[in-house]
């Protein structure tokens, strides 16, 4: 995992990509980015890496706030929305509301000793949650402030 750690890191310096990181709970890995979506709107990204010494090992990528509900009661309007995108514009990438009404968009995936995949994962995300915010303030309104 060291390995994997520098080399990761080494790439996103290479690519100009600023990154937080954090040790989390059993050892594991937590890089935070912002990429910007709109004029006022920042994404968060999450990802967090199994620590791991196999060949292969966990990574959770995580949009945070791709869109956050103003009215609850828009739930069910939601939902409906996020199976639609879903099945049709999020490939491996999927979204979801959470209690609070956030929408947050998630990819989960394995990975070996190459970080090329999971950089290219985080920025394709990132586009993908871009392209998402026509749809969302369309049926849903605008985003709340966070």
């Amino acid at each position: 995992m060291t390995q994997f750690k520098e080399q990761f890191e080494a790439l996103l310096n290479e690519k100009k990509l600023p990154a937080k990181y954090q040790e989390i709970q059993g050892g594991n890995h937590l890089y935070r980015f912002q990429f910007r979506i709109s004029e006022d709107r920042i994404l968060i990204v999450e990802v967090i890496i199994q620590d791991s010494d196999k060949e292969y090992f966990d990574v959770q990528v995580i949009y945070r706030h791709v869109h956050v509900l103003n009215d609850y009661s828009k739930q069910n309007d939601a939902l409906s929305l996020i199976n639609e995108l879903n099945g049709m514009r999020t490939g491996y990438y999927h979204l979801y509301l959470a209690g609070d009404g956030e929408i947050y968009l998630r990819n989960l995936m394995r990975i070996g000793h190459d970080p090329y995949p999971l950089y290219e994962t985080i920025v394709v995300g990132s586009g993908i949650a871009r392209n998402l915010q026509a749809d969302f303030e369309k049926k849903l309104g605008p985003s709340a402030k966070i």
